[in-house]
């Protein structure tokens, strides 16, 4: 039973469920790779689908490329009717990692760099005890204040 409802959601990307879930789409939930072109089939590797729950929606705000993306999705590469927007891929210099481990040299001479620039360190947080301060945060680790 289990086997056969995975193959199904594997192969069409649709989820079958006597509950629903909870959730807000059952289907489109996989991209399925065609093979138009080599090129074609290795940009379906490099795509992320935001829901098909958002194209029935009104609102184009979830459609647009924000600029916090900017260098991680190509502003390009998203097909057109539909799917705009909601279909886009990673750009070529951007390479996803689940862990990158930590680069002391670098830390230390960003975290340099940045004291130089009127960051205040860690060591100095007796100053702060007056002031309103923002956190500043050096590859998920705590730096220092501004």
């Amino acid at each position: 039973m289990i086997g056969k409802a995975l193959d199904y959601f594997l192969s069409t990307g649709n989820l079958k469920s006597r509950t629903g879930l909870d959730l807000m789409q059952d289907k489109g939930f996989c991209v399925i790779a065609d093979k138009l072109n080599n090129m074609r089939f290795l940009s379906h590797f490099r795509s992320i689908h935001r829901g098909a729950y958002f194209a029935e929606m009104k609102t184009t705000t979830v459609r647009k490329l924000l600029p916090e993306s900017w260098g991680f999705l190509c502003p390009v590469h998203t097909p057109d009717g539909g799917p705009c927007g909601l279909l886009n891929h990673i750009t070529i210099s951007c390479c996803p990692l689940t862990h990158e481990p930590f680069d002391s040299l670098k830390h230390d001479s960003l975290h340099d760099l940045c004291v130089l620039h009127g960051m205040i360190s860690m060591s100095n947080y007796s100053y702060l005890a007056d002031q309103d301060c923002y956190p500043v945060m050096i590859d998920g680790r705590h730096a220092g204040y501004v």
